[in-house]
């Protein structure tokens, strides 16, 4: 691969607390950023999953620098530090992905003029509109800011104003492809998991949060035009919302469908689960601006019927690499679904073209190949 920048030492300030889209985002960056050759060190909190997770991968992770602090002390003792690390290890740019630290950054920036700073905006919620904020986004602060997906990309164009010249690009999601099964004794090691041959499967991933649109998938399914289909429910943590689990139970309970919906926790053999999956449902209601799901669907060769709700419509393709809905409707959800059921040729395009679109857009490669060009974009500028 010839070498698309000179940069090769790079900061990374993930001080995200728990685990989540946003956080997966950063840490895979660090990978791709790794695998391309660089040189990357990560300021992590303490013992967060941030830091378990960087460990697990072999990052090079600093916990010295207490960004989350609240003492002016620590933040000078921080900034020492910050500049000691610069110094060290020949750091050419940072990038931040919380707000946390990042007026430190800036002054390091003062104090390092050859440093280049980029921001990644990566959170379901618009920034406030205030003076402190616009200071903080434009170029007095830092050289570029990276956005995950369109709504995001909308919300710092309006926080900076159209005289901006600050430099603001979208990125999206990029992860490796999920592991495919190993042998076909893998998927007879999971417990309560045993659709008909005969049925396609609807499956839903993610937490069991109402936005998360589970109650109106199943209201949906009652209302398919054909018996031969299933819904998987595949939720990492099954205790973190009980009252909305048990809507959904007691769902499944009074309409008879406990033959036809499976609902699992955490699963490691995730590759194994998901080659049994005919579509990816995402009827999300708010958020979902990384799309991570939407990424892990594509790269099995799974179509995705999604909302229109945050960036899933610049990730999913009418009919093309799945199903757009017009609305966040169960009638849009049943129409969905009786396209994903009927044996069709458009479908088994979409299964290629979701394959397709994954491996040209939303690898590792790909997010550390469009981070290092935006990172030189904004230090030639």
């Amino acid at each position: 691969m010839p070498e698309l920048t000179s940069f090769k030492n790079v900061l990374l300030a993930i001080n995200v607390r728990w685990w989540n889209a946003e956080a997966a985002y950063a840490i895979n960056l660090a990978r791709g950023l790794v695998n391309q050759g660089l040189n990357v060190r990560i300021i992590v909190n303490p013992g967060s999953p941030v830091h378990q997770k960087a460990e697990n991968y072999g990052l090079k992770t600093v916990t010295s620098i207490l960004l989350d602090s609240h003492s002016p002390i620590t933040q000078v003792s921080n900034l020492r530090k910050l500049l000691r690390i610069i110094d060290q290890q020949k750091i050419e740019v940072i990038n931040s992905f919380k707000s946390n630290g990042a007026i430190l950054f800036s002054i390091a920036r003062r104090f390092r003029p050859g440093l280049t700073y980029i921001k990644t905006r990566g959170i379901a919620t618009p920034p406030k509109s205030h003076f402190i904020n616009r200071f903080l986004y434009d170029l007095r602060s830092c050289d570029g800011i990276i956005t995950v997906g369109s709504p995001v990309y909308r919300w710092i164009r309006a926080l900076l104003g159209s005289n901006s010249q600050q430099h603001v690009k979208t990125i999206y999601y990029g992860d490796s492809a999920v592991r495919r099964r190993d042998s076909k004794n893998d998927l007879n090691q999971v417990p309560g998991y045993h659709p008909p041959n005969s049925d396609k499967v609807f499956a839903l991933l993610g937490r069991t949060q109402q936005v998360k649109g589970h109650l109106p998938l199943l209201q949906a399914f009652i209302q398919l035009e054909t018996s031969s289909a299933h819904i998987l429910f595949l939720v990492k943590d099954l205790e973190e919302f009980p009252d909305v689990l048990t809507e959904i139970e007691t769902f499944i309970e009074i309409n008879q469908l406990k033959n036809k919906v499976t609902i699992l926790g955490f699963q490691k053999q995730l590759g194994s689960i998901l080659e049994t999956v005919h579509c990816g449902v995402i009827p999300s209601l708010e958020s979902e601006v990384n799309c991570r799901v939407c990424v892990e669907f594509f790269s099995m060769g799974i179509p995705v019927i999604a909302f229109p709700t945050g960036t899933l419509p610049d990730i999913v393709s009418h009919r093309k690499n799945g199903y757009l809905c017009e609305e966040k409707s169960v009638f849009e959800l049943v129409k969905a679904m009786n396209w994903a059921l009927e044996d069709n040729v458009e479908f088994d395009k979409a299964k290629q073209n979701a394959l397709n679109d994954y491996q040209e857009k939303y690898t590792l490669e790909s997010l550390a190949t469009e981070t290092l060009a935006f990172y030189q974009h904004c230090k030639n500028a």
